[in-house]
């Protein structure tokens, strides 16, 4: 009975309370998180690299 109790509460949340987190994270991960493979750099700052 709690999982639907708390799977209601996701239901009648906001969107933007529900989704923000995640494109916060989503961007993170994309743009500062850096990267091994791109020898330890964020991707914007792999980038700005090769492009000099």
């Amino acid at each position: 009975m709690e999982q639907s109790a708390s799977y209601r509460y996701y239901i009648s949340a906001d969107n933007e309370e529900l989704f923000r987190p995640v494109e916060i994270y989503i961007y993170f991960y994309n743009y500062k998180r850096f990267q091994k493979r791109l020898s330890h750099l964020a991707p914007t700052e792999y980038r700005c690299q090769m492009a000099a």
